[in-house]
């Protein structure tokens, strides 16, 4: 039986180790595991694996996209949850890109700011955009959001930094004005492969998660779609949820391995674009290890493509950003494009 607030004493003891690292950073104490600098056109990567949330460094990998582009991508692998660790790991210098999860970045860099350094990490890209679903259970069949609000319901979540758990604060405070005291509901920390078997044992009344979560939910008949991003229920424009982060010291001592990355990935995207359901089905199932019948039904809900404008941006930060803001867990004195967004690696052109 899953028990517990949305914060456990695990997920507590990391973020305070997470915090007083930030803060010995800040004030120039070494850290253990620190390396020098990658060498030039080489890129050492940590993701999230294995989930569909990094899919499309996948597709450049297919593709061949790194070799045509001359650069060399060293990976390491994080579970999903583990978007902590991995943003920790990028900022100790043991990284040089980290494609995961949005708030923890955020944090990070606004507990060095707010002990006198400047901030180290930075955005570059954003994925994702309308990735995220609410599925409750079959037994709830509510007509509207509204008949939810106050009802004591066990909503899981990947993590409490889960950018699904992001998006949602910054729509309710943002759209329906409500806060989490008014809506009553537990969040649970649980891992996103878990969440439809708890659906359907009743351990859990719902989740907010991406493919191929939510079909497996779907396909065993644990529950229902509630609500979608990629359909607007979050509002209008979804903006990336899972971001490119990069060491800041890394986009000045090694930009063209910055930007051969990026172009790689923009190729990547091309390839997604232009290729057909019954071509990219076989390249999601290899990296996901997800059985292709299950991708053919979750198809229409992946959008892995990687690109963020200065306006998705600008959503980003005051639906999930300002949220932040709002319950003290970043400073007022964070300004996301000077602290949090550093979008010229892209080559896009201007919003």
């Amino acid at each position: 039986m899953i028990t517990g607030a949305m914060v456990t004493g695990a997920s507590q003891m990391r973020r305070r180790s997470f915090v007083k690292a930030c803060l010995a950073g800040a004030a120039g104490v070494a850290l253990p595991g620190r390396r020098a600098a990658a060498a030039a056109n080489t890129v050492r990567l940590g993701y999230l694996y294995p989930n569909l949330t990094t899919l499309i460094h996948g597709v450049a990998r297919s593709i061949g996209a790194y070799d045509k582009h001359d650069v060399t991508v060293v990976d390491q692998r994080f579970t999903s949850g583990q978007t902590i660790e991995g943003v920790q790991e990028l900022w100790q210098g043991n990284l040089d890109l980290y494609f995961g999860g949005g708030p923890e970045v955020v944090s990070l860099n606004s507990r060095v700011i707010e002990s006198g350094g400047k901030a180290p990490l930075a955005v570059v890209s954003g994925a994702n955009a309308g990735h995220t679903s609410f599925v409750l259970s079959t037994k709830l069949q509510p007509a509207s959001f509204d008949e939810l609000v106050g009802k004591s319901l066990r909503i899981a979540v990947s993590s409490p930094s889960s950018d699904h758990l992001a998006l949602f604060r910054g729509w309710l405070r943002v759209d329906k004005k409500l806060t989490e005291q008014q809506l009553a509901w537990q969040f649970l920390p649980l891992e996103g492969a878990d969440m439809p078997t708890a659906l359907l044992t009743d351990q859990i009344d719902g989740f907010l998660h991406s493919e191929p979560t939510t079909t497996i939910a779907l396909s065993t008949h644990a529950g229902h779609l509630f609500m979608s991003a990629r359909n607007g229920d979050f509002g209008p424009a979804s903006p990336p949820m899972t971001f490119m982060m990069a060491r800041r010291a890394f986009l000045t001592e090694h930009p063209d391995a910055v930007r051969a990355f990026m172009a790689a990935i923009f190729d990547a995207n091309a390839y997604y674009t232009n290729a057909g359901k019954t071509q990219m089905i076989p390249i999601i199932s290899q990296w996901s290890g997800t059985k292709p019948a299950l991708l053919d039904m979750a198809y229409p809900r992946i959008n892995p493509q990687m690109s963020m404008t200065h306006a998705q941006a600008e959503k980003w930060w005051n639906y999930v950003g300002l949220a932040m803001v709002a319950s003290g867990q970043v400073s007022k004195q964070v300004q996301p494009f000077s602290d949090v967004f550093e979008l010229q690696y892209q080559q896009l052109p201007p919003a």
